[in-house]
């Protein structure tokens, strides 16, 4: 098509931007779009005109044409779909004209540093998630079909190649059990798999990590690859100019490896996994190595610009203290050693302790990181073993959920006013090293990693654990109530959760293959974590949604009708198990779906009944 050519009546054909085997694409004017707007016009020829491969070719474009619908309508970072169709046995799709520049042309400039690296991928891999929530593949990840788009610096991902297929459409298969594909993708960033004809999820990650070393070194993959090792060789090429960030390069080194393994069942599963590897890797990163590379301009702002922006600092905005980055890192692996890295202050009897929390939007992006200081008593218990409890301020709060809160359950109302005294709540879940320390019992440690929360315990259980406590201390220690519990896990917010409006397998543990609000599918661990292996709220406590869900002193009722409005708990207690009650959960756990470990989720159970999924956390009453 020549410029000036009018399709269908409406594209205004402009000049062509690229055309190669699988087909032309121009840059056109939609006509019928008021006021006019550019678009791309993708056209696809099918290699055969026989009617049988074009039936075939004709089911695959209407298929992938509706993913690639769907998957702009539910994410900016991939281009909205606005027409496709065919005419004369050719098909057509009409394409979001995305003004910037591509990937490549930044790479042209050289290798970049480690945390401009770890921010491209990641900026991949949050278009990539929604990419992979529809079981799609995009089969052609590269720079060249990655546009940094100018009005916002986002990365969107262009071009993808399940629609070339419509090109090059076969009726046969040299396995006619296995229905294969063609091998469709560029050298470097195409794993075996997928040059065969059988690409997964798996095989998108494998062109991240071609991605990634080719930010790092400059070259492209291709030329890294040892034919003989069938393996990247690249590390050297980076490290000899950079010997300084030698531990951050080691961990992204880690995940650059497991997503360019050569079997695709052992690298990430999807970009959801990848991304919680890629975000950990962030919170790795001092504050003044990040200061640093903004101010010698070697980190671009072009990185979700306003975010960035503030999880810098800059307008008073707190960044990540070196403190948590430090225990970030003691944690990478999940094999968590608790809290102990927390630098403490001493203040009269009782010190302080320094966090930083993160907020996060509806997509899971990380908005903002403030640096916060909370108030602590420190327990000990003997054997090198303490307990922290963090000082809760009095203050009010709504109680329960609004009627348009997503997930939202008939038990979570009326909303009421509740106001709380001050108090102590345990900074987490205890601990199996806490619960043999005070019970001088090792029967219900489970696993070789004390810092693994208690679990497998009923309400009954965790009162005893409270009395023996308070009888081991000197201090009297109890349950928290159900409001207690509701007002520390808000800490200040009124967002479904106290991290925002949604939470990512990057800062809670619960199964992230059911998310909340509009963020990505994430990973699944289906087990317990370490206490302290996530982020905290703002008040400084840690697991509040997810990793087990945590008994309450409460007796269970339907709603909260004529429920106190103190603090205080409702209901008998009845701690010598006379008649077993139903009883109060909260904040869900390790198997919960997101909408469960909202701060008003609420579940009731026996007072009797154990399970895996069941632990608790203490209230310290002052006098």
């Amino acid at each position: 098509m020549q410029p000036g050519y009018l399709l269908r009546s409406q594209y205004s054909i402009q000049q062509p931007l690229a055309s190669g085997y699988f087909g032309d694409t121009y840059l056109a004017v939609d006509l019928h779009y008021q006021p006019q707007r550019y678009v791309i016009v993708k056209h696809l020829k099918p290699e055969s005109q026989d009617p049988a491969l074009l039936q075939l070719a004709r089911r695959l474009f209407a298929t992938e044409a509706m993913v690639l619908g769907r998957l702009g309508e539910l994410t900016n970072r991939i281009p909205a779909l606005y027409a496709y169709f065919e005419e004369q046995n050719e098909f057509y799709l009409v394409q979001e004209f995305i003004e910037g520049q591509t990937l490549s042309h930044e790479l042209a400039a050289g290798k970049l540093s480690t945390i401009a690296t770890i921010h491209i991928l990641r900026e991949i891999l949050i278009g990539l998630s929604f990419v992979h929530a529809e079981n799609t593949i995009h089969r052609d990840l590269k720079p060249d079909n990655i546009i940094r788009r100018s009005s916002d610096g986002s990365l969107v991902l262009i071009d993808f190649g399940a629609v070339k297929e419509v090109r090059n459409t076969t009726l046969t298969t040299p396995n006619p059990k296995t229905i294969a594909s063609i091998g469709f993708g560029t050298e470097g960033y195409m794993p075996s798999e997928q040059a065969m004809g059988f690409p997964k999820l798996a095989s998108d990650i494998y062109a991240v990590g071609a991605i990634g070393i080719e930010c790092l070194t400059g070259k492209e993959p291709h030329q890294l690859f040892d034919e003989e090792m069938l393996e990247f060789k690249w590390r050297h090429l980076y490290l000899a100019s950079d010997p300084k960030l030698d531990p951050l390069i080691s961990r992204l080194a880690m995940v650059l490896n497991k997503m360019l393994h050569s079997r695709y069942q052992d690298r990430y599963a999807n970009a959801a996994e990848a991304l919680v590897a890629i975000e950990r890797l962030l919170l790795l990163q001092s504050p003044h190595q990040l200061s640093s590379m903004i101010l010698n301009k070697r980190l671009p702002l072009r990185i979700d610009r306003a975010a960035f922006l503030k999880l810098l600092g800059i307008g008073g905005l707190g960044v990540v203290s070196s403190l948590f980055a430090h225990q970030i890192a003691e944690q990478f692996d999940l094999q968590s050693t608790g809290i102990k890295s927390s630098k403490l202050k001493s203040i009269d009897q009782r010190q302080l302790i320094e966090f930083t929390s993160i907020k996060l939007n509806e997509r899971g992006d990380i908005i903002d990181r403030r640096q916060l200081q909370s108030e602590i008593f420190k327990e000990e218990l003997g054997e090198d073993i303490s307990l922290i409890m963090i000082e809760i301020p009095a203050g009010n709060f709504i109680m329960g959920s609004p009627e348009r809160e997503e997930g939202r359950e008939i038990n979570e109302q009326p909303q009421h006013l509740v106001n709380i005294p001050q108090f102590y709540l345990g900074q987490t879940q205890i601990t199996q090293a806490q619960w043999g320390a005070v019970f001088q019992d090792k029967s219900m440690m489970f696993g070789k990693n004390r810092q693994l929360p208690i679990d497998r315990i009923n309400w009954f259980d965790a009162i005893a654990f409270c009395q023996q406590l308070s009888q081991k201390t000197g201090h009297k220690y109890r349950l928290p109530s159900e409001s207690e519990w509701e007002y520390a896990c808000r800490a200040r917010t009124t967002t479904p959760f106290a991290h925002g409006d949604t939470i990512v397998p990057a800062i809670a543990n619960y199964n992230g293959e059911y998310p909340y609000a509009k963020a990505p599918r994430g990973s699944y661990l289906e087990k317990t974590t370490p206490v302290g292996t996530f982020s905290p709220n703002q008040f400084g406590l840690y697991d509040m949604h997810g990793n087990l869900w945590e008994w309450c002193l409460d007796e269970w009722f339907d709603d909260y009708f004529n429920a106190p409005t103190d603090g205080s708990f409702r209901g008998s207690i009845d701690e010598v198990g006379n008649v077993d009650r139903l009883r109060v959960v909260r904040g869900g756990s390790w198997d919960s779906h997101a909408r469960l470990c909202r701060a008003a989720s609420r579940m009731s159970l026996f007072g009797s009944f154990r399970d895996r999924h069941y632990g608790m956390r203490v209230v310290l009453v002052r006098d």
